[in-house]
Order: structure tokens, then C-alpha cells, then sequence
């Protein structure tokens, strides 16, 4: 491969207690198939994971003995947002090959089908998932609709919140904190990703607790003012107030909303694990087990809704079911294949 093709970047690794290692930055490479980093060669195909947050990208692989293990490094967040990028591609790339091969061989060519993630770009299996409106990408977690109004942009920006838990649209946020106690001061500071309707709790907690030492305060109100100011409008309207509403066990509120917003949104898989997640925090697992069929009904690779599904069909002892909708995800192959220290990844729909 000509060396023009091949991304290269600084990096530092980080040890488990999280600190980055070494004074100086060691060089990384990734040519489209094998991913050098130092020393270390691991081929794209044999990730399993591959998680970006702020400034730290964390790699999951399995190595010769059939051992997960995995790595966290550190850059600059733009390296690490193409790095992912390409490495996602090039290892869905070579999953869908793997599988198409698969197949083939057992006679099932035919019944090969993929998708390409019109946000990361990302191959996307679906074989033997029903041609439904939406798809799912567990690559960059996006929710995509087919011939929608709605552009590939504007959806890219609603994804489960690592927060609550909920369909929603998160936001990066800062948390700040200073402190002057006598001769000792100093100051904390993280960033987080999070629904702003999950963010307020935490910028009154950090106003009132900045207000003793000022300084610490216009960055307080800043985050206040994003977390009440990011309501989401248009199309998702009173999403962030259904999702509160629904952490605080008002159902009957909840409920209203998200069938308020499906009236918009006829296929929407994220608002409907939304309301089987309110449905099962008031032990409904019943009628939540329906919700969650409606969101698989509306993107039938939906991983979210597909775990919370099986969990309602294990608590309500519908074996069948859950047993046709584990065969569905190939979840017995993947788990098999998993113990016996293959390396070839069914992970996709999961």
C-alpha cells in the first residue's frame, strides 16, 4: 500500500490506573488492514471493540490463544476521530466478507445482505433482519431512516445518553470545580457526554458548590444555562421532559409525550425502547416487552431494544420467543465461536 494511504499518528499509551505513559509520544499507523501501534501489530479484522471518548480511544481484540484483551491510548481528538472512522470501516469491511463467505458455503449466498452506514460509512449486516425502515450502526450508535425527510446530519445526533440510558441527544459538557482552602488551592476538571436533561442535576450541584470560591461559578452558570437551553426542538420536541418524566416514574406523563413525538415520527426505534424502558421501570414488563417489538418492528438490528427484549421474554418465561429471537441474532454462533477461541467475529447485530 503506497505510504500516501496510510494515517499515521502520535499517541501515548494509558496504564490501568488511567495515566498516560512515557514523556514523549510514540508513533502509530493504520494502512487499512493492520493497525501499528509501536511495536504491537493488530489487524483490524480481530477488533472487537473500538471506543473513542474525548482524548482516550479504547481497543478491544482477541489475541492467539483466543484471550480477549484490550488497550487505551491517548491523542488528540481529531487523530482519534478518523482513527475510528477508518478502523471501522476496514473491520466491518472484512466482517461482512467473513460472513458473506460463510454464506456461501453453506449455500445461503442469496440470503447475504449489508448496508453501509451513511454516517461512519461502516458495513452493516442484515442478513436475515426484515427490510424495515431504519437501521441500526453499533459503530457510531446511530439510528438511520430510509427516505426520511430528515437528514443523515440531524439524525447522527440522537443516540442513547452513557447516562441515563435513554434515546435522547447528548451533549458534551464540562464540569469544573475550584477550591482555596488558606495557602492551598486548586481546581478539578472533567468533561462528560450526556442528555442535558441528565446534566442539570449535576450544574446546580456545581453551582452551589463553586459559590464559596466565585471562580468557579461562570463556568456553573455556563453548563446550567447549556443543559436547560439544549431542549430539543422540531421533530423530537419534549424529548428531554418524556425522559425525565420517565426517570422520575411519572408514566402516565412519559407516555403522553412519546406517543405525542410518534405521532411525528411514525418509525422511530429509539422512541419506542424509550417507552419500554419507562414501561419496565414500572414493572410492565408485559407491555413493555411490546414496545420493545414495536422498536425491533421499526429497525429490526436494533441492538437496545433487542437485549431489553430478550430480558422481558426471560422475566415473563417466553422461551420460544426468546429462543426465535436469540436464533434471529445469532447469538448461540457468537457465543460458541466466543468459547471456543475463534477469532472470527458474529458480533454485529449485538
Amino acid at each position: 500500500m503506497l505510504d500516501a494511504d496510510v494515517f499515521k499518528f502520535k499517541f501515548r499509551f494509558v496504564n490501568e490506573s488511567g495515566n498516560e505513559e512515557g514523556f514523549t509520544r510514540t508513533r502509530g499507523t493504520f494502512d487499512g488492514e493492520t493497525l501499528m501501534l509501536g511495536d504491537a501489530e493488530i489487524p483490524a479484522a480481530g477488533l472487537t471493540s473500538c471506543e473513542v471518548r474525548e482524548t482516550r480511544m479504547a481497543l478491544g481484540a482477541i489475541d492467539e490463544d483466543g484471550d480477549a484483551v484490550g488497550v487505551i491510548i491517548s491523542s488528540d481528538k481529531g487523530s482519534l476521530a478518523t482513527l475510528k472512522r477508518k478502523l471501522d470501516a476496514a473491520r466491518s469491511e472484512s466482517w461482512a466478507e467473513h460472513h458473506r463467505k460463510e454464506l456461501v458455503e453453506q449455500g445461503r449466498g442469496s440470503a447475504f445482505r449489508s448496508s453501509e452506514c451513511p454516517n461512519c460509512n461502516a458495513q452493516i449486516i442484515l442478513t436475515d433482519m426484515p427490510d424495515i425502515p431504519q437501521i441500526y450502526c453499533h459503530f457510531c450508535d446511530s439510528l438511520m431512516t430510509h427516505n426520511t425527510s430528515m437528514s443523515a446530519k440531524d439524525e447522527r445526533d440522537y443516540r442513547l445518553c452513557d447516562a441515563c440510558g435513554m434515546f435522547s441527544k447528548p451533549r458534551r459538557f464540562t464540569v469544573f470545580y475550584f477550591y482555596f482552602l488558606l495557602v492551598v488551592y486548586g481546581w478539578s476538571q472533567n468533561t462528560t457526554t450526556r442528555c442535558p436533561a441528565c446534566m442539570r442535576a449535576d450544574a446546580w450541584k456545581m453551582l452551589f458548590g463553586n459559590l464559596l470560591f466565585v471562580l468557579g461559578v461562570p463556568v456553573a452558570i455556563t453548563q446550567l444555562v447549556r443543559s436547560y437551553g439544549g431542549e430539543v426542538t422540531g421533530t423530537f420536541a419534549g424529548l428531554n421532559a418524556a425522559n425525565l418524566k420517565a426517570g422520575k416514574q411519572d408514566l402516565s406523563g412519559a407516555l403522553r409525550i412519546y406517543n405525542d413525538i410518534s405521532d411525528r415520527v411514525p418509525h422511530c426505534a429509539g422512541i419506542k425502547y424509550n417507552l419500554g424502558m419507562a414501561l419496565l421501570g414500572a414493572n410492565k414488563t408485559e407491555q413493555a416487552a411490546r414496545a420493545f417489538e414495536a422498536a425491533l418492528g421499526d429497525c429490526g438490528n436494533y441492538a437496545p431494544a433487542y437485549g431489553a427484549l430478550a430480558h422481558c421474554y426471560e422475566q415473563l418465561g417466553e422461551t420460544a420467543k426468546l429462543k426465535a429471537l436469540n436464533d434471529q441474532w445469532g447469538v448461540e454462533q457468537a457465543n460458541e465461536q466466543l468459547s471456543d477461541g475463534s477469532d472470527d467475529v458474529v458480533l454485529e447485530r449485538q
